[in-house]
């Protein structure tokens, strides 16, 4: 007899195998499926998804030799800031390794500082010119963007970094010596490479750099690790074409690899000019900078001013400076997906709302180079504080700082608690916001004074500039940074 089913049963299919069976397999099969389906579209989309910037405070300042006063001085010194360096490769169409120190898409930052007055004096002319500082500043981040993409996966590691950088260096310079051979103009450069939790540093020329680091379980004042200056590093430099043409002229830098332990132990690090780097050493320059937790605009105005005021009482020839801090931040908790942020978006007073913002208290100054349509409380003050320049209302709050250090120290008892920190400099903030803020909020009475209530992330991005930047790290009691927005710049305390 033949037949289909015949000889076996009816619900036996043709392996034998019962049809109830069959149809298990057939349904674990497809759940198999529907799984592998998944997770190929998750991971499809993770790989769409940009890498983070790296989660640091970072600023920059070139600061004397007529820099800020006189406005057809030429630059020799520049720094460049490339907050999210995947950000910009993305945008070049350019692919980094993804193993090694690449994996895991790790945050990458680029800073740097170059100066035309960091190079040999004896082959230097007389005087530095700006070809060189220049084409460096505008270039320097791409030949880093061609070396980095051509490490292959597998080989991206400390060693290979560090050989793409220096040959970004020469890469630099070929170029540079290519296309103005008979221009004699040199640079120097302090350069950070952030690659996740590691950083390389590069230096060249007299240009220098520190990071401050803390003993585990010591605490106390940072100390400083001196990254740069070795002899062959400072007598390299890069462009000055006749130099090249002798003999041991080179374009090598002297660079460095760290990994990172997390703020607590590396807070922040410093890239300086040859003009900082004659002046102040390691020590001091992280001495000097210890003192502002998370506040590298005050760090650079304080370092650099105090430097030009030197130079002035001392009749010294004015030069430029450049700095540059770099600080590291604690690890921030995961983002929500966007999805899941806008079904948990709470309700406006809600209490999960009061826990995604933060209260918040200013002084903020309006400058010309405000652009908010907002006016000040009166029209009289409109009139004489819009006329005020940045690095004017910027001496103000670093003054209006200062006072109210003083006037902590000055203290009888000293604050035990947080609230008790507030509470204690809510008098003297009061005296100085009503004399100094352009924001109405200076005009209410005792402790709403400069009071900007709860804020959330958007309301601070809202603001425009780097409000949202250097306030969200803020802790309770915690000052911010000089910062903008499109309304001026301020000073503020989370409360």
């Amino acid at each position: 007899h033949s037949g289909f089913g015949q000889g076996r049963g009816g619900n036996d299919g043709m392996s034998g195998a019962p049809m109830w069976q069959i149809k298990r397999k057939m349904a674990e099969y497809d759940r198999q499926r529907e799984k592998l389906v998944t997770e190929l579209i998750a991971e499809s989309e993770d790989r769409k998804k940009p890498a983070e910037a790296p989660n640091v405070m970072v600023d920059a300042l070139a600061l004397g030799g007529g820099l800020q006063t006189e406005s057809k001085v030429k630059p020799l010194v520049r720094h460049v800031v490339v907050k999210d360096f995947n950000k910009v490769a993305q945008m070049k169409k350019i692919e980094f390794p993804k193993s090694d120190l690449f994996s895991e898409k790790a945050p990458i930052g680029l800073y740097a500082v170059f100066d035309g007055q960091a190079c040999s004096s004896s082959w230097s002319p007389s005087t530095p010119g700006t070809a060189a500082v220049d084409f460096c500043a505008r270039n320097f981040h791409l030949k880093v963007l061609d070396n980095l993409q051509m490490l292959r996966q597998g080989s991206a590691n400390e060693a290979y970094v560090k050989a793409a950088l220096i040959k970004s260096f020469h890469d630099l310079d070929e170029e540079y010596l290519a296309q103005k051979p008979t221009v004699e103009d040199g640079c120097g450069a302090a350069v950070a490479l952030l690659l996740g939790q590691h950083v390389f540093v590069a230096t060249i020329g007299r240009c220098g750099a520190a990071l401050a680091e803390v003993a585990p379980g010591q605490g106390g004042p940072p100390r400083p690790m001196q990254l740069g200056g070795q002899a062959a590093s400072l007598s390299a430099s890069l462009g000055e074409p006749s130099r090249k043409r002798g003999p041991g002229a080179s374009s090598t830098p002297e660079v460095h690899c760290v990994k990172l332990h997390g703020p607590d132990s590396h807070p922040f690090l410093l890239l300086a000019s040859s003009t900082v780097v004659s002046a102040l050493n390691a020590a001091q320059l992280v001495e000097a900078a210890a003192d502002y937790c998370m506040q590298p605009r005050i760090v650079c105005l304080e370092i650099l001013q105090s430097l030009v005021t030197r130079q002035n009482e001392k009749s010294l020839v004015p030069q430029q400076m450049v700095l540059a801090q770099v600080c590291f931040l604690p690890a921030k908790d995961k983002a929500p997906d966007k999805k899941q942020e806008a079904a948990k978006k709470p309700k406006l007073g809600s209490k999960d709302g009061m826990m995604n913002s933060m209260r918040l208290r200013h002084i903020m100054l309006r400058t010309q180079e405000s652009t908010s349509s907002k006016q000040p409380a009166s029209a009289a003050s409109a009139k004489v504080k819009a006329t005020r320049t940045r690095q004017e209302a910027e001496q103000v709050l670093r003054n209006v700082l200062k006072d109210l250090r003083q006037n902590l120290k000055a203290a009888e008892k000293a604050p035990k608690t947080v609230n008790d920190l507030v509470v204690f400099q809510g008098k003297r903030f009061g005296e100085l916001c009503r004399e100094h803020s352009d924001c109405p909020s200076a005009k209410k009475g005792g402790a709403t004074c400069g009071d900007l209530g709860w804020m959330s992330l958007e309301d601070m991005s809202n603001l425009g500039g780097n409000f949202r930047e250097k306030c969200d790290p803020l802790k309770p009691g915690q000052w911010s940074d000089i910062c903008g927005s499109d309304q001026g710049i301020h000073l503020v305390q989370r409360v």
